[in-house]
């Protein structure tokens, strides 16, 4: 389980995170999963854009996450299982 970053936004079945400064982004593949501190699984990765010293990641998410349990997301750390 790897740091990959901290949840920024939510847009429709989205999550926008900005990568760690640590993080080695050619680690990152598509369709990786993507886990909450608690090990609960979240989604799998998009898209990775942005600037490359600071990506940001978009994470689709699974249907069977809540949109309460969205909401509270923000600002939390999300790891790559």
């Amino acid at each position: 389980m790897k740091r990959l970053g901290t949840v920024l936004h939510t847009v429709d079945n989205l999550l926008i995170i900005r990568a760690d400064k640590t993080f080695q982004t050619d680690a990152l593949f598509a369709n990786s999963m993507i886990i909450t501190k608690s090990m609960k699984k979240l989604g799998k990765i998009k898209e990775l854009f942005g600037p490359v010293k600071a990506p940001y990641i978009s994470i689709k998410l699974f249907k069977e996450i809540k949109d309460v349990e969205i909401m509270n997301l923000r600002n939390e750390r999300v790891y790559l299982a």
